[in-house]
């Protein structure tokens, strides 16, 4: 199968799907064929990439859903049922979002807003689509954890934890739903490049956060849709209960490597040739 006919006729809901990681989706499973359904809280920034998609054929909706509400969540993905007569291929859950602060200060409002925003989103969405997956002989789900739902960091605790309890539920989701041909992955991303990040840290900070990576640089959005394009095809036909780290090898060390970088920077460490 080509890549480029790996979603051809096949109905995708994009949660979080009008920028970033899931815009780069949307915009690949358009150009691949799919019926691609962008659910987002900014309803016109889905409506716009959604119009811009269009004018090239491709089948493509907006819906506004604000997945920290569940009931608008919910509805928005009814209506994907009801347009497509029960019928969907793929989930991809990119909406989530994330904020620090030391572990033993922190307000439970704050942890209870990003358990919500990251995990139960998560869980809403599944429990929406998998009886009609299941009606339709199975389907593939991607949830978004990260590297930081594997292992700890000082002051990101809250966010860890949601991430780390999303691998979970992907792999308890994976055994209870591998008997109706439901595939369940998590993608565990890096750093990703995107124009708000870019815009709000320091030059300095963003030569560390492309440092700490094998490859020298951080992630593009397009990289990582590419990976969660891959575990929501049938290329991906006998992978579930995984967690896929896409990161530039940073996690791929036990320590941060400063010497390493700071010799390489003097040209010590260019590689054979």
């Amino acid at each position: 199968m080509s890549a480029s006919q790996r979603f051809k006729n096949k109905v995708v809901i994009v949660s979080g799907g009008a920028d970033g990681m899931g815009r780069a989706c949307s915009i690949q499973l358009a150009s691949e064929g799919a019926c691609v359904f962008i659910l987002d809280v900014k309803e016109d920034a889905a409506k716009d990439l959604a119009r811009d998609l269009s004018k090239d054929g491709a089948p493509v909706e907006a819906l506004r859903a604000d997945v920290m509400n569940e009931s608008e969540l919910r509805r928005a993905i009814a209506t994907v049922l009801e347009r497509t007569g029960g019928r969907v291929d793929s989930l991809i859950n990119i909406a989530g979002g994330s904020a620090s602060g030391l572990t033993a200060d922190i307000d439970l409002a704050v942890w209870d807003r990003l358990y919500t925003l990251n995990l139960r989103s998560t869980l809403v969405a599944c429990q929406a689509v998998i009886p009609a997956m299941r009606e339709h002989g199975g389907g593939s789900i991607v949830t978004m954890s990260s590297i930081s739902g594997l292992r700890g960091d000082p002051e990101w605790a809250p966010y860890n934890a949601a991430k780390a309890a999303i691998i979970s539920l992907t792999q308890s989701l994976a055994w209870e739903e591998g008997g109706y041909g439901i595939r369940v992955n998590a993608i565990c991303p890096g750093p990703v490049a995107s124009e708000r990040m870019l815009a709000t840290i320091a030059e300095e900070e963003q030569r560390e956060y492309n440092e700490s990576c094998a490859l020298g640089r951080i992630g593009k959005a397009s990289e990582l849709a590419e990976a969660i394009l891959f575990l929501a095809s049938d290329q991906s036909s006998f992978v579930t209960g995984a967690s896929l780290v896409v990161d530039g090898g940073l996690t791929a060390r036990t320590s941060q490597p400063t010497r390493f970088y700071q010799e390489r920077r003097q040209g010590k460490h260019r590689g054979k040739s």
